[in-house]
């Protein structure tokens, strides 16, 4: 899945939930995918809605109008998702149909409502650089940043009770402080993207755990129908059978009745 932050395209991985050692660690983790259903739909749908973040407005953003938005790019999905479950062949038609209806729950009641929190909180942040103060502050910020970091340095090299003691310290607090905005960005776009994985594979899992479920009655179905065969022909009285070398075409067949008296 590729995530589409202005310019800048990311490749991502799905969250391996086996694999997590707490949210710091994740930002810096590179998860496996343990499996995609139905193709990819779920991963392919969020791919769609990240191409289409940009179309939020401002005034979408203030009224709270996101999830509406992405809900009617979702009703153009609807008639793939419900090709990708006919695909479905192990189901039967009424278990396709019951299929369809709980994954369409599933992302209306649980997958809009997520990505339109995290993306309603995430692209005004993103539109203002991840920076605190607004756009024509940006430099501004900046220099306050290496200002305090330069202040910070210079108390470290200071303190009696930290042993670092080199001058030169200050200076790389200093431009620790100067790029403080873009690893603050770095880590909020790597945040977003663990979020959107996370939301994927949870996803995906549900809907593995639905198929796996109708696989399964399939399958107890298609074992019990032998077992009743053989029980209805254990419970069938056995048929005689035909006298050796006499076959059942060529026995005498019975004489006329004799009348009374002869």
């Amino acid at each position: 899945m590729t995530l589409q932050h202005g310019a800048e395209h990311t490749t991502t991985h799905v969250y391996n939930r086996g694999a997590s050692m707490g949210r710091f660690a994740r930002l810096f983790s590179t998860p496996a995918r343990e499996h995609q259903t139905l193709e990819g739909f779920v991963d392919s749908l969020l791919q769609t809605f990240e191409n289409s973040r940009p179309g939020l407005t401002a005034e979408m953003l203030d009224e709270g109008r996101v999830e509406p938005f992405f809900a009617e790019l979702y009703e153009r999905e609807v008639r793939s998702l419900r090709e990708k479950i006919a695909h479905l062949t192990h189901l039967s038609k009424d278990e396709q149909q019951e299929l369809f209806q709980r994954v369409d729950e599933r992302i209306r009641k649980v997958v809009l409502p997520a990505y339109a929190r995290l993306a309603g909180s995430f692209t005004p942040r993103e539109r203002n650089d991840f920076h605190l103060a607004p756009e024509s502050l940006h430099a501004v910020e900046r220099l306050g940043f290496a200002v305090l970091g330069l202040l910070v340095g210079a108390f470290v090299v200071w303190a009696p009770f930290i042993p670092i003691w080199s001058k030169e310290w200050v200076l790389v607090f200093g431009i620790g402080g100067f790029v403080f905005p873009s690893l603050r960005r770095y880590l909020a776009l790597r945040r977003y993207e663990h979020q959107l994985n996370d939301l994927v594979a949870r996803t995906d899992d549900e809907i593995w755990r639905l198929d796996l479920g109708y696989l399964t009655s399939a399958w107890e179905r298609g074992a019990l129908e032998p077992a009743a065969e053989t029980a209805q022909a254990k419970a069938e009285p056995p048929r005689p059978a035909d006298p050796p070398g006499e076959p059942e075409a060529k026995r005498p067949s019975p004489g006329p009745r004799a009348k009374e008296g002869q």
